[in-house]
């Protein structure tokens, strides 16, 4: 299996999921929940270590490995704005001081700018137990990346990706990104909120322009079935072409991969 493969991981305090490929054969594909609301890194802690440690996959040689995190905050600078001495100036306003951090960054050249984030330290050393630190990144630039890949060429496009109670919404025109943020979320009606928000911000009409919904999210829910009153139509966005899920992980739609598919 290993021989030519790499591995994708997706880390966070709500979940992990793992991913192994061959080209564009996915060859292994898990996922694991973790549930109780989001408290930092050691509420989660020896769930997350459990995961690592009974994963055998995550001992094994890959051509390459990467990590994506899915949890710490994060920000997009304008690349004329943008300090890599200074990372920590971007977060003053959203974290509370006193709090131990470690800074992260990645260029979006496609975007013009950079992707910086803060992690807390434990779950970026977890990580670092079994990624190379410089192959450890934020969850946001590639699914950026895909998103963009998906914006139509005229006019605006919503996105949105769930993991467990966390939402990225990305809100492209004319395939140029315009709006990125993520938020957290405890009911259904907070995640509606926040979706609304994003099309009021461009006057843009939930009934007319398209929602693409990705993630954690399954069509027999409360929160699909509160979205179906006020957004439509709704999309769920293709796998990359030529990729299908394996028939163990078909109990769960193609969607809830898309994040992990398209690292």
């Amino acid at each position: 299996m290993v021989a030519s493969s790499a591995l994708r991981m997706v880390v966070g305090l709500q979940g992990v999921s793992l991913l192994v490929k061959n080209n564009n054969k996915i060859l292994a594909l898990k996922s694991w929940q973790i549930s109780g609301t989001e408290q930092g890194f050691q509420s989660v802690e020896s769930e997350l270590r459990r995961i690592f440690g009974s994963e055998k996959l995550l001992g094994l040689p890959f051509d390459s490995k990467v990590c994506a995190l899915s949890s710490p905050v994060s920000t997009l600078v304008p690349r004329r704005l943008f300090d890599q001495e200074n990372l920590g100036q971007y977060f003053k306003l959203l974290l509370r001081t006193g709090e131990e951090r470690t800074y992260g960054f990645e260029k979006l050249d496609e975007f013009d700018c950079y992707l910086v984030w803060a992690s807390e330290i434990g779950l970026a050393n977890l990580c670092g137990q079994y990624f190379p630190d410089e192959n450890i990144r934020h969850h946001a630039s590639p699914l950026l990346r895909a998103f963009q890949g998906l914006a139509p060429a005229e006019g605006y496009a919503v996105f949105t990706n769930l993991r467990g109670q966390k939402v990225q919404i990305a809100v492209f025109e004319r395939r140029n990104l315009v709006f990125f943020n993520a938020f957290d979320f405890a009911k259904p009606a907070d995640l509606l909120y926040y979706i609304l928000l994003a099309y009021k911000q461009f006057e843009l009409s939930p009934l007319e322009i398209p929602l693409s919904l990705s993630g954690t999210l399954l069509e027999d829910s409360d929160i699909f079935r509160l979205l179906l009153r006020y957004v439509r139509p709704m999309r769920f966005p293709p796998l990359p072409d030529g990729v299908h899920v394996p028939d163990e992980a078909k109990k769960l739609p193609s969607h809830y991969w898309f994040d992990l598919v398209t690292m």
